[in-house]
Formats: C-alpha cells, sequence, structure tokens
C-alpha cells in the first residue's frame, strides 16, 4: 500500500486536453520533480529582448536531481510566438518554457507542456505551417499549371539538388539571397543556441547546413532571426 502511495506519478488533473492533443501543465511537471526528488532549478538568460531582435528572449535551464543528474535545455520566445496576453512577457515566458523542456528530461515525460505553445488557435495549423514555410523561396521558380503530387515531389527535388549545386558553385552568393528576402540576420546568442542543441542531438554542422537547406533553403549561418527561431524550436522537438 505505501509502495504504491510513495510511487512519483503525474496527477492527471495537470493535463490538459486540447482539440484531440493532450499536454501537460507547468505545474504539474513541477510537482512530479519534486516526487521524484529535484535538488535546484536554475535559468540564464542567453539573449534579453530587444528590438534589434525582435524582442526575442532566448533562455537556458538547468534541473539538478538530488542524485547528482543534471538536465539542461534552450527555448525562446517571441511576440509570435507567445499568445497576444503574454506578449509584455517575453523574458518570463522563455524561462518558463526552458524550465519546462528541461522538467519534462528530468520526469521522462513526453507530452508537450501547455506552457510551450504560442497561441492554442494557430495548434491546427502548427505542421502546415512548419512545411509550408520552406517551399516558399522555392516556388517563385515553379511553373505554373496543374501537376500531379508525383510530378510535384519530383520537381521540389530538382531544385533542391539545383540550390545545392549553385552553394558549392557560388557560396558568396548565399548571404545577399538570404538578406535580400528575409529580415535582420540571426543574432550571436541565437546561432549558440542551435549549435549548442546540436551538440546534444550528436547534430555535426555538416547535417545542420542539410537541414537548414531543407527547411529555407539556406546554410544554417545566413539564417535569419525569425526562420532561426523557428529552427530552434524544430530542434527542440527533435529531441
Amino acid at each position: 500500500m505505501s509502495n504504491t502511495q510513495d510511487k512519483p506519478k503525474l496527477d492527471d488533473r495537470f493535463i490538459k486536453s486540447i482539440k484531440g492533443k493532450e499536454f501537460v501543465l507547468y505545474s504539474g511537471l513541477l510537482d512530479l520533480a519534486h516526487q521524484i526528488g529535484i535538488q535546484s532549478i536554475r535559468v540564464k538568460t542567453i539573449q534579453y529582448p530587444t528590438k534589434e531582435n525582435g524582442l526575442e528572449a532566448i533562455c537556458e535551464a538547468h534541473v539538478e536531481s538530488k542524485n547528482g543528474e543534471n538536465f539542461i535545455e534552450i527555448a525562446d520566445a517571441n511576440p509570435n510566438n507567445v499568445a497576444p496576453l503574454v506578449k509584455a512577457h517575453i523574458l518570463r515566458m522563455a524561462a518558463t518554457r526552458a524550465k519546462a523542456r528541461a522538467l519534462r528530461d528530468f520526469t521522462n515525460i513526453g507530452i508537450t507542456c501547455l506552457e510551450e505553445l504560442g497561441n492554442i488557435d494557430d495548434l491546427e495549423n502548427d505542421n502546415e505551417n512548419r512545411t509550408s514555410k520552406p517551399r516558399q523561396p522555392k516556388t517563385s521558380q515553379a511553373s505554373t499549371g496543374t501537376v500531379d503530387a508525383k510530378a510535384e515531389t519530383s520537381d521540389d527535388q530538382k531544385k533542391t539538388e539545383t540550390a545545392q549545386a549553385k552553394k558549392k558553385e557560388n557560396p558568396q552568393k548565399e548571404p545577399s539571397d538570404s538578406n535580400a528576402s528575409n529580415g535582420p540576420q540571426m543574432s550571436a546568442a541565437q546561432k549558440k543556441a542551435i549549435l549548442n542543441l546540436a551538440q546534444r542531438r550528436g547534430l555535426s554542422e555538416e547535417d545542420l547546413n542539410k537541414l537548414s537547406i531543407e527547411s529555407f533553403n539556406v546554410n544554417f549561418e545566413y539564417l535569419d532571426s525569425s526562420n532561426a527561431s523557428v529552427f530552434i524550436r524544430d530542434l527542440q522537438h527533435a529531441a
């Protein structure tokens, strides 16, 4: 009887179902962490929100268990990926998201934390937005007319191969192409966050460039601030 009571468990009241998907509350992660045995949780600000970086904050959370295990995660927040009521608290949201991700690693909870989400109304369109963004720079050269799914896939593959070939032949064109169609270049803090996440996922710089080209048609070093934020979240979700 006592063994059942002492076993750490996430209480059902901390799980919320929204549009058919389950999410865990930050308070539930913290409750479970105390049941398991958390020693400390610390947050370091990697980037403060300013006008120059699009009011984007990046934070790193460090969770330490009572038996000496360490869990570190990074998260970002900006006016475009938080709910309207939270836009005045960007730094606090970035810190909460980072802590939530570190606590999920510590407690072995695979469910996304509710506080990690942006606007809940965007939930259903989240996957569509991620797949449509990378194809925007490619469609400018696409021929008009009706094609079937197989022909379109083949066309996209050819364009990707052509783009990669051009990068090898004219590497100097890359920065000007990306800067011409996007906003300010990613900050040093964003680049550091990407490299840290890549290291934890066992990705090389070549792997990063391949993923960046597939999603944004540029090497990751030429990402603008907005796309860098998306790339960071994609690397986090790949965990």
